[in-house]
C-alpha cells in the first residue's frame, strides 16, 4: 500500500526546498505526495511565480493565511492544517526551514500522532529575538526525523540532547534546487530594465528582517550603507513588500529612488534573482538562503545580522557577518570583496544535486 506524504510550505524559501523532494517523491511508486501551501507569502511575486518556475503543480491544499503577526499567523495556520489532517490520512508530514508554517505544521502533525520530518534541521543562531530561531527549536525537539544541511546542525542537535538516531546529514536541498534549475536560469535574458548593467558586475541588495527594516533608525542606516556603496558601483535592490511598506511609511523611498546608480525593482522570480546574483560583484543581504546561494556560486556576500544560523557560509563560504552600525563598513566590505576575488571556490560537503535522493532513501528505510 502506498504511503501518503504531506509537504507543507509557506514562503519562498520553503518552495525552493520543497521542489526537489517533491519531484523525486513523485517518481517513487511507494509514495503518494500532497502539497499544502499555507499562503504565508500571498503576493504573487513572492509565491505563485516560484511554483511556476520550479514546475510544481497547484497545491492540493491552499490555506491563504493572512496573520497580523507571528503568533496570529501560527495560530491560524495551526487551525488550517489541523482541519486538513483531521480529514485526510497521512503517514508522514514534512516541513521545511524555519518559518511560521514550519512550526505550525510540526505542532499539528505531532499532536495528530503523525510522523514528522524536518528538512534543514539543526541550524541555530542562538538568538531568541529571531522568530525563526524559536520555530527551529520547537520543530527540531518534536520531530521524529531530522534532515541536516550542514555539519553544525548535527553538533547543535547533539548538544541539545536529541538522539542521533533521528538525525541524518543529507546536505543542502536549496543548493540542489539551484543546480536542478541552473540550465533555465542561466539561459534567461538579463531583465530589460537592467540590461545596461549586465556586464558591469553590479551589487545586489536584499533586506527584509524586522530588526533591519521595521525601525526608522535602522532603515535610515541601511540607506546610508546603500548610498555609500552606490558612490562607486551600481546597486540593484529588489524590494521585499515589508521593506517597501516601511520605506514609504517613513517617507524614505525617494532617497533611493532618485539616485541614478540605484535600481529599485519589484520582488523577482527565482530564476531572475539567481541569474542577477550570478552576475553580481557583491551581494548585501539579511537573508538566510542568500548566504548559501552566494557561497555556492562563489559570490562575495555581506550579511547585516548579529549572527548566522548557517556558520559554514562564513567558515567555508563567501559570507561576512557585519553589524549595521559598524563605522568602518565601507572599508570592510570592499576588503572582503577583494580578498575573495582571487580565491578558488571551496566545496562544501554534500551541497550537491543528490540531497533529495538521500532524504528519499531515508524515508524508504524508516517509514
Amino acid at each position: 500500500m502506498k504511503k501518503n506524504i504531506l509537504l507543507i510550505a509557506g514562503t519562498r524559501p520553503n518552495f525552493i526546498k520543497l521542489a526537489p523532494l517533491f519531484h523525486n517523491l513523485k517518481k517513487a511508486a511507494e509514495f503518494r505526495t500532497f502539497i499544502c501551501h499555507t499562503g504565508q507569502h500571498f503576493d504573487f511575486n513572492m509565491s505563485d511565480i516560484f511554483w511556476e518556475s520550479l514546475e510544481l503543480p497547484q497545491p492540493d491544499f491552499q490555506l491563504n493565511i493572512k496573520g497580523s503577526g507571528v503568533a496570529d499567523t501560527i495560530g491560524k495556520t495551526i487551525l488550517g492544517i489541523n482541519e486538513i489532517l483531521s480529514k485526510e490520512n497521512f503517514d508522514l508530514v514534512v516541513v521545511f526551514g524555519d518559518v511560521n508554517a514550519t512550526a505550525a505544521g510540526a505542532i499539528v502533525a505531532v499532536q495528530s500522532r503523525i510522523k514528522l520530518m524536518h528538512v534543514e534541521a539543526g541550524l541555530r543562531s542562538y538568538d531568541r529575538d529571531m522568530p525563526e530561531e524559536i520555530n527551529r527549536v520547537i520543530t527540531d525537539h518534536i520531530a521524529d526525523y531530522l534532515m541536516v544541511s550542514e555539519p553544525s546542525g548535527l553538533t547543535n542537535l547533539q548538544k541539545e540532547g536529541i538522539s542521533q538516531d533521528k538525525c541524518c546529514y543529507v546536505g543542502n536541498i536549496m543548493i540542489e534546487s539551484l543546480l536542478r534549475s541552473e540550465p533555465k536560469w542561466r539561459a534567461i535574458p538579463f531583465p530589460a530594465a537592467l540590461h545596461d548593467l549586465a556586464t558591469e558586475r553590479p551589487f545586489l541588495m536584499t533586506f527584509h528582517r524586522p530588526e533591519n527594516v521595521d525601525r526608522r533608525l535602522s532603515l535610515e542606516r541601511l540607506i546610508q550603507i546603500i548610498l555609500a556603496l552606490a558612490e562607486k558601483d551600481s546597486v540593484i535592490f529588489p524590494m521585499h513588500p515589508r521593506t517597501l511598506g516601511k520605506m514609504k511609511e517613513f517617507h524614505l523611498f525617494d532617497v533611493l529612488d532618485q539616485n541614478p546608480r540605484i535600481r529599485l525593482t519589484d520582488p523577482m522570480g527565482y530564476f531572475e534573482f539567481l541569474q542577477i546574483m550570478s552576475k553580481s560583484g557583491l551581494v548585501v543581504t539579511d537573508s538566510g538562503g542568500v548566504q548559501e546561494e552566494t557561497s555556492f556560486l562563489n559570490i562575495p556576500c555581506v550579511t547585516f545580522r548579529k549572527n548566522t544560523e548557517r556558520p559554514v557560509t562564513v567558515t567555508l563560504g563567501t559570507n561576512l557577518l557585519m553589524d549595521i552600525w559598524d563605522e568602518d563598513f565601507i572599508e570592510k566590505i570592499r576588503e572582503h570583496k577583494e580578498n575573495l576575488s582571487s580565491r578558488e571556490p571551496v566545496s562544501i560537503p554534500l551541497w550537491d544535486g543528490e540531497v533529495s535522493k538521500r532524504i528519499l532513501h531515508f524515508m524508504r528505510e524508516n517509514l
